[in-house]
């Protein structure tokens, strides 16, 4: 028996405190000074929302008593509470997201295959390594919670609640990272999808707590509040928090306990049953990852599973039975680029899993809407939501896409091949738009469809002539389809110049991202300022310039250009509508002129951008 405890010791020494991975990690990653300056960054910004929320409670207090105090303390705690969640939410996919593709990406990974490592040793290693820096930003945030002690309100078992779901957060998000790097072939791009399906998982579950059959009745407001807690509280980090925090209180168990298990715990104690789905869940991805770590070295090698079924890998294919000849286009570019599924953002997989929920939400939100669930209102806000989501997960993956085209050349060393054809630099160009035009086109599908059913519907059972109106106004069928086109177009073509500049893929991909969304945020926010300040007209004029207040005006046009607390007259609301349809039309022009100059810039300065970097 000792004996066996003692080997048992030194196999879970080996595993984790001496594992080599996590302590060459460590040891290196924790002398970068990109990791000190992320350390800098993350305290800067929570101790000025510290010191501000103090402040401010201190001027707003004046003879205020204790109680005020502590109410104010309680304020900031939460603000700084949430704000280091979004963080974690931020930076913990940044730390865990390259932990095994960064093997593969500097072919290194088969060399740590032939280490006498065992795969637990490999994925754990990699996994802590990365949650280590995370669990530093936590520790280190730990002060900044205790000053907020001191005036009350502010208990230890919160601050323990709120640092316990950030960490449990980055502990699914790095075992969800480890899974996908393990089981697909590791490249830069699997972040970006990784990064993707985060955000859409976030928002998507944030959105849908608000629905009021998501809602149980046993849930009261807070004291002076309206909002009540969601049965997804115990399934996303912020509504769990906002349960920890108080601002959404979750019921007494007595009165839920009629529900069962585990409804009725997942309900009274929420915070409690995230933590505990997060662990669980994370320990499952842990487990399944093992199995395919040294799986890609063992190919063609025979397995349990082969001969048990008697699977045999098919020698060289027959002569007769060849594929027929493909017969390839004009551009070859365009060809490969559409039909071998080479242009990346995700593969096929990813657009028509986009497709294919975005219309299933569609249809599920038309028959709530027909059966009388929801009224006018609430379609349009979900209907907005829903494209704005659809349209928002469309300019990423075709950003990502275009920013890795060229990038993804360099990288395989396939771009001396490209250049060493007949093709010119405008043929190459071609096709390569013409193949993020495929690879976006699924998705531009899922609003087109969206808007199609929903006024096709109201037109059938007469909806659409009653005096509150259409759900979908008909100028959205005209200017939604011109508008996104244009908006994807820009994006590819600002991915792809970037694509063409930059060596890497990482660098390609946050410079053109962060471009976009430099462009379409200050064109939003010149829409939406002019929108307080400006007249009705001025409005419409301006609103189509953008995606989320193109989108916004085109299905709801007298929300979009009505400031809070006024109200259009019909008269009014029909000419800016007329202003709003010739503005769509006017800015896609103006995006088209854009993108024929990015075009032709990019053609012009092509063989001497690539001639540099081949040299």
């Amino acid at each position: 028996m000792p004996s066996v405890a003692r080997d048992l010791g030194a196999w879970l020494w080996r595993l984790l405190p001496a594992n080599p991975i996590l302590l060459r990690v460590v040891y290196s990653g924790g002398r970068r000074t990109r990791h000190l300056w992320i350390r800098v960054a993350y305290l800067s910004i929570l101790a000025a929302a510290t010191i501000i929320g103090v402040i401010a409670a201190h001027q707003n207090a004046g003879g205020a008593s204790l109680a005020d105090l502590a109410k104010r303390a309680t304020q900031v705690f939460e603000q700084v509470s949430m704000i280091q969640l979004v963080l974690v939410c931020i930076l913990a996919p940044i730390f865990t997201a390259g932990a095994i593709t960064q093997e593969k990406d500097s072919q290194t990974f088969n060399i740590l295959l032939t280490t006498p490592l065992s795969n637990a040793q490999i994925v754990l290693g990699s996994l802590l390594s990365r949650l280590f820096f995370v669990a530093v930003l936590l520790v280190a945030g730990i002060p900044l919670f205790c000053i907020m002690m001191v005036y009350g309100g502010v208990t230890g078992d919160k601050i323990a609640l709120s640092i316990a779901l950030a960490g449990c957060t980055a502990l699914l998000t790095g075992a969800l990272a480890i899974t996908i790097s393990v089981i697909r072939i590791g490249t830069g791009r699997t972040i970006f999808s990784f990064y993707l399906a985060i955000a859409i998982y976030l928002i998507v579950i944030y959105a849908l707590a608000s629905w009021s059959a998501l809602i149980p009745p046993e849930a009261e407001p807070a004291p002076g509040q309206s909002e009540r807690m969601s049965w997804l509280a115990a399934f996303h980090p912020f509504l769990a928090l906002a349960a920890t925090l108080g601002r959404t209180p979750p019921p007494d168990f007595g009165s839920v306990a009629h529900y069962g298990f585990p409804r009725s715990y997942l309900l009274a104690w929420p915070q409690h049953a995230y933590l505990a789905l997060t662990t669980v869940v994370s320990f499952a991805l842990i487990v399944f990852s093992l199995a395919f770590v040294r799986r890609g070295a063992k190919e063609g090698e025979a397995t349990f599973l082969n001969r048990l079924f008697g699977y045999r890998r098919k020698a060289a294919a027959d002569p007769q039975k060849a594929r027929r000849a493909r017969h390839i286009r004009k551009n070859p570019i365009a060809w490969r680029e559409a039909v071998t599924s080479a242009s990346a953002g995700g593969g096929p997989i990813l657009r028509y899993s986009v497709f294919g929920s975005g219309l299933v939400f569609a249809l599920l939100l038309l028959a709530y809407y027909l059966k009388g669930h929801l009224t006018t209102e609430e379609t349009r806000l979900w209907l907005y939501g829903a494209v704005a989501v659809e349209l928002g997960v469309t300019l990423f993956v075709a950003t990502t896409t275009a920013a890795t085209s060229m990038t993804r050349e360099k990288e395989s060393n396939t771009l001396e091949l490209l250049l060493g054809t007949p093709m010119t630099s405008d043929m190459i160009i071609r096709g390569k738009i013409w193949g993020l035009v495929h690879a976006a086109g699924p998705m531009l599908l899922v609003p087109y469809l969206t808007i199609g059913l929903f006024l096709l519907f109201d037109l059938i059972t007469g909806r659409a002539f009653r005096a509150e109106g259409p759900v979908v106004s008909w100028e959205a069928c005209l200017t939604l389809p011109i508008l996104l086109v244009c908006f994807t177009a820009f994006a590819c073509l600002v991915g792809l110049q970037a694509s063409i500049k930059a060596r890497r893929t990482l660098t390609a991909v946050f410079t053109s991202m962060g471009l976009v969304l430099a462009v379409f945020a200050v064109t939003g926010g010149c829409a939406l300022a002019v929108k307080e300040s400006g007249t009705s007209y001025l409005t419409a004029a301006f609103m189509p310039v953008t995606p989320i207040t193109a989108v916004y005006v085109a299905i709801d046009p007298a929300s979009a250009l009505s400031r809070p607390g006024q109200v259009l007259d019909a008269a009014t609301l029909q000419t800016c509508r007329i202003v709003a349809v010739v503005a769509a039309l006017c800015s896609a022009v103006v995006y088209g002129l854009v993108g024929y100059a990015m075009h032709r810039t990019m053609v012009r300065n092509f063989d001497m951008i690539i001639r540099k970097q081949t040299a």
